[in-house]
């Protein structure tokens, strides 16, 4: 066999390269979006509302919401739920504004990547440290209507991640607030309805959002992404 029927032709030696430059210009891109403002350490979990003392009465009076708000879910709730499971920038986004394209804002999304990174790590720091156990976890009768999430439920992580979302687009495009905080609303109490978490955990969810979009709102590399994805969005005339 000779070299040349070894080595690639010119034409297919030009389409690794570009697709090499391709991957590495993705990767690149993807690893600046999971850079989170600040993280759980800097954060105190008693920044919000305690949960209730598991095996509690009111422990016992949360899941009988649960199951209360069981028992008459549609279908089209359960499909919606399903949906939002994976909650991402473009999940909310979307929702609310179809152009709003993560290919045709990628300002926008470099700051709500962050955001949502930064709301999920301190999230999961504050379950870590409740240590509070799902509703099916303590009682058989809670049905799981989608497939489980892992770990402790307080806060909601969902309720927090809508909400902050929900606050940064309000800042953006302030006319469309209160749509952004109606799906926030919605994506919160769906996780109620399929078993994942009990009204309590929504509570603490958006406390934790307020707190957060606070600590944001000082943070400067947020305030220079914010200013960076307003002017995408009045270029695009999304905005005044």
């Amino acid at each position: 066999m000779t070299i040349s029927k070894i080595l690639p032709s010119k034409k297919n030696l030009k389409n690794i390269i570009l697709l090499i430059i391709s991957l590495a210009i993705f990767l690149s891109i993807n690893n600046s979006y999971a850079q989170k403002y600040f993280g759980y350490e800097s954060v105190s979990p008693l920044a919000i509302e305690p949960p209730f003392t598991p095996y509690s009465q009111e422990h016992k009076n949360q899941i009988n919401q649960v199951l209360l708000m069981q028992k008459n879910v549609e279908i089209e709730e359960i499909d919606k739920a399903l949906e939002e499971k994976r909650l991402t920038p473009d999940t909310v986004v979307l929702n609310i504004n179809k152009k709003l394209t993560r290919n045709k804002f990628p300002k926008l999304y470099h700051l709500l990547d962050r955001v949502g990174d930064t709301s999920r790590d301190v999230t999961e720091g504050f379950k870590n440290f409740w240590k509070i156990p799902r509703p099916s976890d303590v009682d058989k009768n809670v049905e799981i209507l989608i497939s489980p999430s892992k770990g402790y439920c307080y806060p909601s992580g969902h309720t927090t991640g809508a909400y902050i979302y929900a606050q940064v687009m309000s800042l953006l495009i302030p006319n469309l607030a209160n749509d952004y905080f109606d799906y926030a609303n919605q994506v919160a109490w769906h996780r109620v309805q399929v078993g994942m978490h009990y009204p309590k955990d929504l509570q603490g969810g958006k406390q934790l959002a307020i707190y957060l979009i606070g600590g944001l709102m000082q943070n400067p590399e947020f305030q220079a992404d914010l200013r960076e994805a307003k002017l995408e969005l009045k270029k695009a005339k999304i905005i005044k």
